[in-house]
């Protein structure tokens, strides 16, 4: 961003806005595109999206007197506009208000009334972070399994498939547990001693930066990490959703691909995860229980406004023996299959309790494992040659070409196989 950072500035009195006006213009990083006076009640929806054709790169806020306002006002403004930076001015603070105000995003604070020199100080330390992000590293894609019907296997897929790209993109892969109540990733990572964000962050926020990397367990076999939020006791905070917004663009900021492990309700947490998911998976297993669950999924999926070129649906643990197609799946959620993962449930669960994935070296030679790879250069764009044999030592996948995008939302015909 070589530009001046366009700058909304929020006001409650005449004279704090042509304060703004003078001080800001003497800043050579920013200008303003828009002032907005606000009163005693929060923003309505109306104005916020008033505010959306400025393209705001950053906030400054007078803050109200009555506190809670104030908090309202940075929620509202969070809510809407995650990643754009908020500048707020008061008259006087206390620890837990400054704390509160940090988890809604607010970024640099400055006391009234307003120093040149403290001003431009601010905005020029904003605008090289957010020429940082912007310039020097392209958001992870965030990738997320739903399985509406429990028992559909949504862990196994979610951490073998997370294996398989990490080995293949050699790019940072990181597995995000969303399940708060049964969640079970570490456990298929096989890790003993888990740790949770919800526990670490003690009060700041999930999406708080040292809380976050003293949550990450590596998996030492595969290299992909680990994040798990709650335990299932802990209480989460009522913000949950603005936080996870925050938490997986801080996530994007860091890691290539972002594998998010949701359960089976499309809870608040749950659907901001699949708002923010370049591709969602859908994964069902072949019986008539589950594929009814999938059409009831797809037309929540549709209410929500997710188009259908976001949306994966996969079939796990597939058995052509069990006397359901492909094509008559098809017919009966009328939508396409994406991708098959075979049935070896015995080996599925050796690899469970051995706490290593299928698609570390020790299963890498199994069809399960073969899979996960085919699938995983799929969605990659990579053609993977045909092998007649793995070698002893694992699988290689050869690749002729690949594509320079991050992810390549392609579509396997599955009735060819």
């Amino acid at each position: 961003m070589n530009g001046k950072l366009k700058t909304i500035v929020i006001f409650c009195d005449e004279r704090f806005r042509k304060e703004c006006r003078h001080l800001i213009g003497k800043v050579e990083v920013a200008r303003i595109v828009l002032e907005v006076a606000t009163g005693s009640s929060p923003f309505t929806r109306e104005t916020l999206e008033e505010i959306h054709p400025h393209d705001p790169q950053l906030f400054v806020v007078e803050f109200p007197k009555d506190q809670q306002a104030t908090l309202a006002l940075l929620s509202s403004l969070n809510e809407f506009y995650p990643q754009v930076p908020i500048i707020g001015a008061g008259d006087r603070f206390d620890s837990q208000f400054l704390i509160e105000t940090m988890r809604l995003g607010l970024t640099e604070i400055l006391p009234k009334p307003l120093v040149s020199d403290k001003v431009i100080e601010a905005f020029h330390r904003i605008h090289r972070q957010v020429h940082k992000i912007e310039e020097e590293k392209e958001a992870g894609s965030i990738i997320s399994f739903f399985g509406p019907k429990g028992g559909s296997g949504s862990t196994t897929v979610a951490t073998n498939f997370a294996v398989s790209l990490g080995q293949i993109s050699k790019k940072r892969v990181l597995v995000l547990d969303l399940d708060f109540e049964l969640g079970e990733v570490a456990s298929f990572f096989g890790i003993k001693s888990n740790k949770f964000l919800i526990q670490e962050s003690k009060g700041y926020g999930i999406a708080d930066p040292e809380a976050v990397e003293k949550s990450i367990i590596t998996h030492p076999k595969s290299g992909v990490d680990v994040l798990s939020i709650g335990d299932g006791i802990s209480r989460m905070p009522v913000s949950l959703a603005a936080e996870l917004k925050q938490l997986l663009i801080l996530l994007q900021q860091q890691y290539d691909y972002i594998v998010v492990d949701t359960s089976g309700i499309l809870s608040e947490a749950v659907v901001t995860a699949l708002d923010a998911s370049h591709l969602i998976f859908l994964v069902s297993k072949c019986n008539l229980p589950s594929l009814s669950n999938v059409q009831k999924v797809l037309h929540g999926f549709q209410r929500l406004g997710y188009s259908q070129s976001r949306i994966r649906l996969l079939i796990n643990r597939y058995d052509r023996e069990e006397g359901i197609s492909i094509k008559e799946i098809e017919k009966a959620v009328t939508f396409k299959v994406f991708w098959c993962i075979p049935n070896d449930y015995k080996t599925a669960i050796r690899a469970i309790q051995s706490g290593n994935p299928l698609t570390t070296a020790r299963y890498q030679a199994t069809p399960l494992a073969i899979s996960f790879y085919a699938m995983s250069a799929q969605v990659l764009g990579i053609k993977v040659e045909d092998q007649p044999q793995p070698p002893k030592e694992g699988l290689v996948v050869q690749i002729k070409e690949s594509s320079k995008k991050s992810l390549a939302l392609t579509t396997l015909n599955l009735l060819k196989n």
